[in-house]
């Protein structure tokens, strides 16, 4: 419950701050953060509301056979899967605390104090004595948000993860089919009932990051407008931590929409590769009934699965190549506005 005295009424104090800015400057200041902090309350409700879905699913991998590895092959290539998703989440999470150190240090160096990251307060509160508590304030709620939001993006991107390597196993189950002296009929059961499980996985998937990844492509866009616009305007030579600060957060906001479209994309192209791996099985050497079942599966799974923000924007690497364009398209507009 956290959330309510901090996250949420961080957000609104900061678009109080935009709504009540004297200047335009003054409200590219904070609209970017603001934009964040409102990706991230899309979140985290949405972490509320599917609670026992999330649940439910973390307790179906963890109690259910059909997600038990069967050979050495499969935990070599799983256990080197999700070392590598470690790598990455640690780095993002560094790179995420970082912008947040590189403020925070530089507000001792400032000629005029003010706040890292800017919130509504009553007039005159930053010069005054009160500064050191409400930048106290801002330190605990950025840091609170920052390490949250950056937890939840993993969470998200695991699912996403998680069943894109379940889809990879059942590939690798399929081209094995007919090499060995196994049933060919019970292991082709077998492997249906895991891949319409995992389909079924993905829809409630869909659900849970749906409008959160939609809230991101639709504010992400102008977060990486407003940090380019922001950094241009800090002299590197005057406030170098600022603009290392600003610099990053630009990088870490690109790095928030790409991760979960590029595990969605993942996840389409390992559903996609199981009609390869259906084909590449030892179907010739199989009786008609099982080269009949072979070639219903094979039909049924032609079609991969495409996870959808909001039912709106298929999710993977063409959207987030949209909203990089977004970016700059916004970017250029504002730079037109700025200049007149």
């Amino acid at each position: 419950m956290l959330h309510v005295p901090i996250t949420f009424t961080l957000t609104t104090l900061m678009w109080l701050k935009v709504i009540f800015s004297s200047n335009f400057n003054d409200a590219t200041d904070v609209i970017y953060i603001a934009f964040t902090e409102t990706t991230f309350v899309i979140k985290v409700l949405s972490a509320w509301r599917f609670a026992r879905l999330l649940q439910f699913i973390f307790l179906e991998w963890q109690t259910n056979n059909l997600f038990s590895l069967k050979s050495a092959n499969e935990h070599l290539i799983w256990n080197g899967q999700f070392k590598t998703f470690k790598i990455i989440a640690f780095v993002y999470i560094s790179c995420s605390l970082s912008v947040l150190i590189l403020s925070f240090v530089s507000v001792p160096y400032m000629e005029t104090y003010r706040l890292p990251f800017a919130y509504w307060t009553p007039a005159g509160w930053e010069q005054s004595s009160y500064f050191w508590y409400i930048c106290f304030y801002d330190f605990i709620g950025m840091a609170f948000t920052c390490i949250s939001n950056c937890t939840v993006d993993m969470y998200f991107c695991y699912l996403l993860k998680h069943i894109a390597v379940c889809f990879r196993m059942i590939s690798m189950r399929l081209v094995k089919l007919g090499y060995t002296s196994e049933d060919v009929t019970k292991n082709l059961k077998e492997i249906i009932t895991f891949h319409s499980k995992l389909k079924s996985m993905s829809r409630h998937c869909e659900k849970i990051i749906s409008y959160p990844i939609l809230g991101q492509i639709l504010f992400s866009s102008v977060v990486l407008c407003f940090s380019i616009y922001r950094l241009q305007a800090i002299s590197f030579i005057e406030t170098p931590l600022d603009f290392l600060s600003v610099f990053q957060y630009m990088w870490v906001m690109a790095a928030q929409i790409y991760l979960p479209c590029h595990y969605c994309n993942e996840l389409t192209l390992q559903s996609a590769a199981l009609h390869t791996a259906v084909y590449n099985c030892n179907w010739i050497d199989m009786t008609a009934a099982e080269r009949k079942n072979i070639l219903l599966f094979m039909l049924y799974v032609k079609r991969p699965i495409i996870l959808r923000a909001g039912h709106f924007f298929e999710i993977g690497l063409p959207i987030f190549t949209k909203t990089m364009n977004n970016a700059y398209s916004l970017l250029a507009l504002v730079l037109n506005i700025s200049d007149s």
